[in-house]
């Protein structure tokens, strides 16, 4: 038997660093290879974390709110089967001197802080005792083997020093006040807060009445602020890309005569989506992206569809929607916006993206720009679909179902007139119906 580590997984393209939710097993349960273990948030979904092997959970050192990156140690199981990763991933090994077995068996108070060597901390917690510059032997851990977690950090920054000329006598211990000053530190971005930590003992304790009793963590708000924390970050990313819009009005009349009959009653999303995915066929200089070297073909066309889930905004991708039938792209939507509701969505169908689907026609929007998501160099939005008075070429005019559409482009990646040409393909590809089947 050997005990072997389980790793933060690496569970989709973009993703750097996990976030514990929460144990399915706990230390001591027989797991099985394949066997749901413990879940995880990653970039913008939580995802369930599978036991590579069979065994036994012997040791469990994430804890939840915990971040840590891909690879890093989450647990230990303990197994027979061998370890293919030859200790890839392992972390360094605290090992225990002598003296401290010899005296084992000798009563000790409880666990305190190693002064000096190694000590033992998530990966997260190191990361913030050094933004933070508190040394980790200072810091009291609370997590399984002494391990020192965030909460400990944290509570280690807001606790205040104690003046070295003049030490506090132990009588009447005063909660100091919670007053954000400019000097004091700021917790990384990458390391969410807990909403409140499980032990503070540098500290001192309130009176019973003053006390307030830790808030109950709401699992749906957590994953919304996790869902927030990577939309910002890939919007500030967006922020510093060269990018315009291009609008145009589209006649849907013909569309609209055959939806429900020769197209199977798809939905409009659904026929956009098939529209872009040809359009970007058709139009290769808008399907790459832009690179230190220059512009970079992609040799597939994978669009995001933006979907607004219980947790925010999650765009799983839909790849070579220009292939196959309408039908099945009908059916894959279907699937993915059920997946992505219900939290159950594939890991897979967040990366590969080329392209991005907004829709806010269904909450009465008439025209908006969709944001880049780099790497991805186009973005196109759809408004509502309404009648609207139209003007024709001869200066007739009539009442014509109509949408308005936006085509945001990468500036280093195309020019307006490559915009130009692939918005007149959707036009041309929503007069005539039968080239969307």
């Amino acid at each position: 038997m050997s005990e072997l580590p389980l790793t933060m997984p690496k569970m989709s393209m973009t993703m750097e660093e996990g976030t514990m939710v929460a144990w399915l097993k706990q230390e001591g349960d027989s797991v099985r290879s394949g066997e749901p273990i413990c879940e995880v948030a990653t970039d913008k979904v939580d995802m369930e974390v599978e036991s590579p092997f069979d065994g036994v959970l012997a040791r469990i050192i994430a804890q939840p709110d915990d971040v840590y990156a891909v690879g890093d140690t989450i647990a230990f199981i303990t197994t027979e089967a061998d370890d293919l990763l030859g200790g890839l991933f392992d972390e360094p090994v605290v090992e225990a001197p002598a003296a401290v077995a010899a005296d084992a068996a000798l009563p000790v108070a409880a666990p305190a802080p190693i002064a000096t060597g190694w000590i033992p901390a998530v990966p997260a917690a190191r990361s913030a005792a050094e933004t933070a510059g508190i040394d980790l032997a200072t810091v009291t851990p609370t997590g399984p083997d002494n391990t020192v977690r965030v909460a400990d950090v944290e509570a280690a920054t807001a606790a205040p020093a104690a003046p070295v000329a003049a030490p506090v006598a132990p009588a009447a211990p005063v909660a100091p006040a919670v007053v954000p000053t400019a000097a004091a530190p700021v917790a990384p971005a990458a390391v969410p807060t807990p909403a409140a930590p499980t032990a503070a003992p540098a500290v001192a304790a309130a009176p019973a009445a003053a006390a307030a009793p830790a808030p109950a963590v709401d699992p749906v708000e957590a994953r919304r602020l996790r869902t927030r924390k990577q939309v910002a970050k890939v919007m500030s990313a967006s922020a510093l890309v060269p990018q315009f819009t291009a609008y145009v009005d589209l006649d849907l009349s013909a569309l609209a005569a055959v939806r429900k009959t020769t197209l199977g009653g798809a939905s409009w999303t659904a026929l956009f989506v098939r529209a872009q995915a040809i359009a970007l066929a058709e139009n290769a200089a808008l399907n790459g992206t832009w690179t230190d070297g220059g512009v970079a073909a992609n040799e597939h066309i994978g669009i995001a569809l933006a979907i607004d889930s219980p947790s925010g905004l999650i765009a799983p991708v839909l790849t070579n929607s220009h292939e196959g039938t309408l039908a099945e792209l009908v059916a894959e939507i279907a699937t993915v916006v059920d997946e992505t509701r219900n939290g159950t969505l594939p890991p897979a169908r967040l990366g590969g993206g080329t392209s991005v689907f907004s829709n806010l026609g269904g909450f009465g929007v008439e025209s908006f720009n969709a944001l880049l998501t780099p790497p991805q160099s186009t973005a196109l939005s759809s408004g509502a679909v309404k009648p609207r008075m139209r003007v024709f070429a001869d200066g007739t005019f009539g009442v014509r179902l109509s949408c308005t559409i936006g085509l945001t482009v990468d500036h280093r990646v195309a020019d307006g007139a490559d915009a130009a040409r692939m918005l007149a393909t959707i036009t041309n590809l929503v007069a005539t119906p039968e080239r969307l089947l």
